[in-house]
């Protein structure tokens, strides 16, 4: 394979990450479900459990699809289903429509994730540097939330305007989007066979029992598993807990401006940081910027402590390059998609459960309550994987 047209796939990469996913609705996105659907918070909750849960069982077959057809199939694919997504997103008027956007979400989601890092890992190989793969992979991820946090800020404004706006701009970037994906080129080391079902079933049933056996990636995954559930519900909380201390609605945009660039700054200097903590620091670091702002929130209701939020989003710039640089380096190309695949499907699970019961809880007890719980929960769940790392990983 001509060597410079592999190499085209690293900026459509940087590219691609940019604009995957819509860029002005984070801040409105549960103000704008309620607006539009008349569905109540506890119902929110309760949906997205339920597409999550279409996810987990989406996540391994589409993993495994990707790495029998090839990964740049799927993400174009999938690309196009999320730029559905948003469509029908933006012409939503009740709550059945709502559903049937995050259904379309749900499989366009389970195609891309795990094919993309995949790809870029693979092509890297090919290329004779897999050593880059950390330092791209972050700042690919850093420069969409520096752009998310650009967004968020006018996202606020033209809610004011028209709370359909942020999700209509949010089009043409999807749009785009589906164009890069068109143009990624398949890595000859991910080249696959015909696909038959047999090899899919079959795929699948060797890459479970690979993580099942293997005792480090399934600590990784189990670390992964109470970041996500947690996490997915605290961001779930934002525009709640907003609007419970009467923050007004265009300083959403301003907050959430903050917060990506708060994530752009930890993904885009994850190399320096890691270099500095190592393994074990940067899971303490992570737990520790959960655990305690969440709890806070809950204790100390006002608005200054919205600007806690800004402390999760330390994790989430750095969790999913030091998890994909961690778990690649265990795996091999015939089922890095699948293993990948498996490792957010159980992310899924995880957040289908903490969404069902943090929904439940909401339904019994008020929200600060209720976050100073799930504070309690991610500090002992911290606790465990930060005394049994060093049994799991003091061979490495």
């Amino acid at each position: 394979m001509d060597k410079l047209k592999l190499e085209r796939n690293i900026p459509l990469y940087y590219l691609f990450q940019l604009i995957r996913e819509p860029l002005f609705w984070g801040p409105i996105l549960i103000t704008y479900i309620m607006a539009v659907s008349g569905m109540s918070l506890s119902q929110i909750y309760f949906m997205e459990s339920v597409v999550i849960w279409i996810l987990i069982v989406l996540e391994i077959p589409s993993g495994a699809l990707a790495d029998l057809i090839g990964r740049r199939k799927t993400i174009l694919i999938g690309t196009c289903l999320l730029f559905c997504d948003v469509l029908l997103f933006s012409m939503a008027n009740s709550a059945l429509s709502i559903w049937i956007a995050n259904c379309c979400w749900a499989v366009g989601f389970s195609l891309v994730s795990g094919a993309d890092s995949s790809l870029l890992f693979d092509t890297l190989s090919y290329l004779k540097r897999e050593s880059d793969f950390g330092r791209m992979q972050s700042r690919s991820i850093s420069y969409r939330f520096f752009i998310i946090a650009i967004c968020s800020i006018l996202a606020g404004y033209l809610a004011e305007v028209n709370i359909r706006l942020p999700m209509i701009c949010s089009l043409v970037f999807m749009l785009v989007g589906c164009f890069v994906s068109y143009f990624f080129v398949e890595p000859p080391v991910s080249t696959r066979d015909r696909y038959s079902v047999s090899k899919h079933i079959n795929l699948m049933k060797i890459s479970v029992l690979f993580v099942a056996n293997h005792k480090k990636i399934k600590w990784i995954i189990g670390f992964v598993v109470l970041l996500a559930g947690i996490s997915k519900v605290w961001f779930f909380s934002y525009n709640s807990y907003f609007e419970l201390v009467e923050l007004p609605i265009v300083y959403f945009g301003w907050i959430f401006a903050l917060l990506n660039a708060v994530s752009f700054l930890t993904s885009y200097f994850y190399d320096v940081i890691f270099k500095k903590l190592g393994d074990f620091g940067s899971i303490v670091l992570m737990i520790i910027v959960i655990a305690i702002p969440v709890f806070i929130m809950g204790t100390w209701v006002s608005q200054l402590a919205c600007l806690l939020v800004l402390m999760q989003n330390v994790a989430r710039g750095y969790l999913t390059p030091f998890i994909d640089q961690f778990l690649h380096h265990y795996l091999d190309s015939e089922n890095r998609a699948t293993v990948i695949s498996i490792k957010s499907a159980v992310s899924g699970f995880s957040q289908f459960v903490t969404l069902t019961l943090f929904g439940f809880l909401l339904g019994v007890y008020p929200l600060p309550l209720c976050l100073q719980i799930m504070g309690v929960m991610m500090a002992i769940g911290g606790l465990f994987f930060v005394f049994t790392y060093f049994r799991v990983f003091k061979e490495s």
